[in-house]
């Protein structure tokens, strides 16, 4: 064959070789900024098992594989060139022969978070099977992927797109899950230095990772780092704002930091998933705390959506309301809040007040009386009226009314005697309107059968404490009288004054202790505040008396 033909032949051989493999080639997706951790990956050199294998494994490396890995942020494709020089320093002929251990110490040289080693060998002319290792210098774990590529760049790039690079996602995936695993294990064991760190790595590669953003949430809330816990908790609520483990431990953050109205936020997020009527009314109680009358107000409108008829709520929203001078609004809650408890005298007290004020008190007290008529069965009714007849007697301009008032409030309680005689409320009714009149023998006697009918109540132990106080007074103002006459006095006159004025003395004492042991009772009945202050002032008060009474 002539000579310049064979040149010929050879050089349109190689262009047409190369015209298979060459080219500049696009971008096979399209890239997003990514933010996360970068995941450093060596290429060892790789082995060729035939001669056919090398001019493949030229383009791979020159070309094929930078370019593949260009389109995954993700990862940084380690200089395989300077891979291949530090992987000389070994001297390990065949990649196929590296143990895990020396994987590791190759990647830690390296600086890689994975490495890659494998070989390629023909099939036929234009298919190479690659045979690949992934090892992670993070987790140990260790992975084959088996698959082949054609000779033609654009058949190749896509191979290598799902076979290496979708495999390599997978296992980092499953690296993460791995690590994430690692995490928690150090957060259980309380080592929370290690914990935040695998944590981070997690959070690193998987960005959207919603536990490991509350875990390390709740790594720093343990170290005491509570801005960084709220940054993460925060991240963690805005993947998924429901997550119900974020929520709490951002609530027990809150309220070690005081954090009230952060805090607030948050139970609010709790009772909404919930559906919590207790927590909103807490919630209700929080807010009235830091002076947000208006969002109280609404979370406890809240708690009364999901339970309408819960008592404590209706009775927490009537005082806000009726602090507020909104007496017409306060009204039905104080009318449900008294049907439930017609035994507190505060709630009693703003009712009949908001009716008042609101102009409504001959209208409510009318009201009642007409119940009473239809049904004289409805003992509601009788201590609703009742009530409202006592505070109108309050107010009354003159004794005589007043008195017409309280003889008009006995008569309907003894009605109610008349058709429920185990009611402790109406002789507690009758006990507290007989001392209003002065009546204490007749206080006495009604407060006694309340305690009979109904142990659980304070309010008899309080009249009963009154009465046995006003006795106290009685005869220590006979003794501070008798202490002066005797003084005055002599012979025989002296000595019965000073026997009348000891007398005088003893009795004041029995009364003033009789009332302080009524009322400590009173005290162990009770929890309102309000209650409680009022009690302690008067056994401040009797104790005293009881000093100046007692003879030593």
């Amino acid at each position: 064959m002539n000579r310049l033909l064979l040149i010929t032949m050879i050089a349109l051989l190689l262009i047409s070789a190369c015209s298979v493999n060459t080219g500049v080639p696009e971008p096979t997706q399209a890239t997003e900024t990514y933010t996360g951790l970068v995941t450093k990956v060596a290429i060892l050199p790789l082995m060729t098992m035939d001669a056919r294998s090398r001019n493949i494994r030229k383009i791979l490396e020159v070309r094929d594989l930078e370019y593949v890995f260009s389109g995954y942020p993700q990862y940084e494709l380690m200089d395989l060139e300077m891979v291949a020089n530090e992987f000389k320093v070994y001297g390990i002929p065949d990649v196929n022969d590296i143990e895990p251990e020396e994987m590791q110490e190759i990647a830690s040289d390296l600086d890689a978070n994975v490495l890659i080693l494998g070989n390629i060998s023909s099939q036929r002319n234009d298919l190479f099977a690659i045979d690949m290792k992934l090892y992670s210098a993070r987790t140990s774990e260790l992975r084959q992927l088996n698959f082949s590529v054609p000779n033609t760049k654009e058949e190749r790039w896509e191979i290598l797109n799902k076979e290496m690079m979708e495999k390599l996602d997978e296992f980092i995936s499953t690296e993460v899950d791995k690590i994430f695993n690692y995490a928690t294990n150090f957060y259980a064991a309380g080592r929370y230095d290690d914990a935040e760190e695998n944590f981070k790595t997690v959070i690193g590669l998987d960005q959207e990772n919603q536990n490991a953003h509350y875990y390390l949430g709740a790594t720093y809330y343990k170290k005491g780092q509570y801005e960084l816990a709220e940054q993460s908790f925060n991240k963690a609520l805005e993947l998924d704002p429901t997550h119900y483990q974020t929520l709490l431990m951002m609530n027990d953050m809150y309220e070690k930091t005081g954090e009230n109205l952060k805090r607030i936020a948050v139970m609010e997020k709790i009772a909404a998933i919930n559906e919590d009527a207790e927590l909103w009314l807490a919630i209700g109680n929080l807010y009235a705390q830091e002076k947000e009358i208006q969002k109280a107000q609404s979370a406890f409108e809240s708690a009364l959506e999901i339970d309408e008829n819960n008592a404590l709520v209706q009775t927490r929203l009537a005082f806000l309301l009726y602090e507020q001078q909104k007496y017409e609004e306060a009204l039905p809650y104080l009318e449900r809040a008294y049907d439930r408890f017609p035994e507190n005298d505060l709630i009693s007290r703003r009712l009949a007040i908001s009716y008042q004020r609101s102009g409504r008190m001959e209208q409510a007290i009318a009201r009642y009386e007409g119940l009473i008529a239809n049904n004289p069965n409805n003992t509601q009714a009788y201590l609703n009226v009742v009530s409202l007849y006592r505070n109108q007697a309050a107010e009354a301009p003159d004794s005589e009314t007043k008195n017409a008032i309280y003889d008009k409030a006995i008569t309907t309680m003894n009605q109610l005697i008349s058709v429920d005689s185990e009611n402790p409320m109406a002789y507690l009714n009758l006990a507290s309107i007989y001392l209003a009149k002065g009546d204490y023998e007749q206080a006495e006697v009604n407060a006694n059968i309340t305690t009979q009918k109904d142990p659980s109540l304070y309010q008899p132990y309080v009249i009963l404490a009154t009465v046995s106080q006003s006795k106290g007074t009685t005869a220590y103002n006979r003794f501070v009288d008798l202490e002066k006459r005797a003084a005055e006095a002599v012979g025989r006159q002296a000595t019965a004054l000073s026997k009348d004025r000891d007398a005088a003395k003893a009795s004041a004492n029995v009364h003033f202790r009789n009332a302080v042991q009524y009322l400590t009772t009173a005290r162990s009945l009770t929890v309102e505040p309000e209650t409680l202050a009022d009690i302690n002032n008067r056994l401040s008060v009797l104790n005293n008396l009881v000093t100046q009474t007692t003879t030593y």
